[in-house]
């Protein structure tokens, strides 16, 4: 059973590319939801990381699941680089019904990593994953932090034609209120 469950995470993680006729293809290490645990990473596979941060790592899809490495590692070697790994502080949790457990899980990781490309963040880091059986039906949460890896130290970039108001003007904004409290009471 858990053969059957391996061959349909790797059918599921493969994606489709063009490779040419003359170049050969590239080794691709397959993960599967035994990869995928409290502490993992998944990255975009998009998403750019410096050449000095050597990461190990198994495609899952459109993410990769780096491997021997939990996120303060991560954020570490990044750091290092020149790099920043932002945390987001609200978790994203998500949960499956299945007959199967590793079902389960993969239908968990598709919905909350559906999530985080969302909110347009290019990194996940799970946090827990709970499982509970009841009357033959396996029930996993997934519990997990959307990160982001940018060498800029902004989390979005800047809209360069954004112009500041006087927000913080204390004067003007107590003006205004003595303007208002006149007008209201008939003054």
């Amino acid at each position: 059973m858990s053969n059957t469950a391996a061959i349909r995470d790797q059918v599921e993680a493969i994606s489709v590319q063009e490779i040419s006729r003359t170049a050969a293809p590239p080794l691709v290490i397959l993960g599967t939801t035994e990869d995928v645990r409290a502490g993992s990473v998944l990255l975009h596979a998009i998403a750019g990381w410096p050449e000095s941060a050597h990461f190990r790592s198994k495609q899952y899809g459109a993410w990769k699941i780096l491997t021997g490495v939990n996120g303060f590692e991560v954020e570490q070697r990044l750091s290092e680089a020149g790099w920043h790994f932002f945390f987001i502080v609200p978790a994203t949790s998500s949960g499956s019904l299945s007959s199967d457990h590793n079902k389960a899980v993969r239908r968990g990781l598709k919905k909350i990593l559906s999530k985080t490309e969302a909110q347009n963040f290019n990194a996940l880091e799970i946090v827990e994953i709970t499982t509970k059986r009841l009357l033959g039906l396996f029930y996993v949460k997934i519990i997990a932090h959307p990160r982001q890896v940018k060498v800029s130290p902004f989390l979005r970039n800047l809209n360069p034609y954004h112009s500041t108001r006087n927000v913080w003007d204390f004067k003007q904004a107590l003006r205004r209120r003595a303007r208002i409290g006149r007008t209201a009471k008939g003054i």
